[in-house]
């Protein structure tokens, strides 16, 4: 990892967030690839099953609020404080005696969880040389790519021999880890720039590409949800053959968000987050249909479900990395606000699917892709004034202060 000597965001900081990221992703999806798995155990449909982890997206809906009652607070504590909230919510979902009350575990650990992936974010790239955010938030997002590559898959084996309590307490005790290296390990983490009062903050919401990104973000991650949450009960509900096989799958699953998110960072340092958004976004619609067209062919259907899990973490990091360029790197409530809709959108779709599973068949469930796809291409070319057609390079932004 190379930084500047200005940026102060060392080898060694660097990989802790990414092992943290890794964490707090695996927290979050712990449930993704046992679904039905725990669905069984639980005595409940796969659909139901699907809330605890959209009522972990549902509770980043809170984040914007938590973070503005700490926005005084500096952001080395604010990271040891929210790392202490998750694992109380942890420990307190694995010892819930109902569903009812692991759901509302499951939505504290998602306020919780979003609030110190705002933070983590921000941090980051305050710490680095605005010539490499792109690069700097692709690598702290590999490690929730990493998680999808190896943790997902792990669960699912782990899941024959170990409780999901089991695993989740060690995941736990790895947050244990990160609170005492933030604590008393990481340097100083100073805002990039001059401090902006709440009011300007907010005042960032109208301008025209924040939120071009902020209305992309729900569009996108809408149908993003709704079709990753049941990846896994699709494939083996559509492809029987292949359960045998599902933890090599959702490994092979994971690589390709892996490889989507850094090869993202590449192309949004080089031609700009709009345009490479507008790419991703059209590229996934074209992909969405291809899933559809070939459920009757499961090599060809697994493959285009591989490509679309790459693109959509490449559309992923143009707008993690877009919300903060927009806003100059200097808000936290804007970069909160855009990450928990980005959860709520997820949780959105994913309870849409729920609704179309149950009605149409889960088969259905990538039309809701589709629709969302096509629309972030249209808003695209609504917002962005006819830029989306000429590359840019959103550091010459950041240096005229735009």
């Amino acid at each position: 990892m190379m930084a500047n000597k200005e940026a102060k965001l060392s080898a060694q900081t660097m990989g802790i967030f990414m092992i943290m990221n890794f964490t707090m992703s695996l927290s979050g999806t712990l449930f993704n690839g046992i679904l039905d798995r725990i669905a069984l155990e639980m005595g409940i449909s796969v659909a139901q099953t699907g809330y605890l982890t959209s009522m972990y997206a549902y509770g980043a809906i809170g984040a914007p609020v938590l973070l503005a009652l700490l926005r005084n607070a500096k952001r080395n504590a604010m990271l040891v404080g929210t790392l202490l909230g998750n694992i109380v919510f942890g420990l307190f979902s694995i010892v819930a005696p109902d569903f009812f009350l692991l759901l509302a575990a499951r939505f504290g650990l998602g306020l919780m969880g979003t609030t110190y992936g705002v933070v983590a974010t921000t941090s980051v790239v305050a710490l680095s040389d605005e010539r490499q955010v792109g690069r700097n938030l692709s690598l702290l997002i590999t490690g929730a790519a990493v998680s999808l590559m190896a943790g997902v898959p792990l669960c699912r084996v782990l899941i024959r021999d170990f409780s999901w309590q089991s695993i989740n307490f060690a995941l736990i005790v790895i947050m244990g880890l990160g609170v005492l290296y933030f604590a008393f390990c990481l340097p100083t983490i100073k805002a990039s720039g001059d401090s902006l009062h709440l009011k300007q903050e907010l005042a960032m919401l109208k301008e025209r590409r924040v939120l071009l990104v902020v209305l992309g973000s729900l569009i996108t991650f809408v149908g993003y949800g709704a079709f990753y949450t049941y990846v896994t009960p699709y494939l083996v509900e559509r492809f029987p053959l292949l359960e045998p096989y599902m933890s090599g799958l959702l490994v092979l699953i994971g690589a390709c968000c892996f490889l989507g998110n850094l090869f993202g960072g590449v192309v949004c340092d080089k031609i700009g987050f709009e345009k490479a958004w507008w790419i991703g976004s059209v590229l996934q619609a074209m992909l969405g249909v291809a899933i559809l067209m070939s459920q009757r062919y499961v090599v060809a259907n697994v493959l285009f479900v591989l490509v679309w899990m790459f693109n959509g973490w490449f559309i992923g990091l143009q707008l993690n990395t877009g919300i903060n360029l927009v806003t100059g790197r200097k808000s936290n409530l804007v970069v909160s606000i855009n990450n928990s809709i980005i959860q709520f959108a997820q949780a959105l779709g994913a309870s849409i699917a729920a609704v179309v599973i149950a009605r149409a068949g889960i088969s259905m469930d990538i039309v809701i892709s589709i629709v969302t796809s096509a629309g972030a291409v249209a808003l695209i070319l609504l917002l962005s004034g006819g830029r989306i057609i000429k590359a840019s390079k959103d550091a010459t932004l950041l240096a005229k202060g735009e």
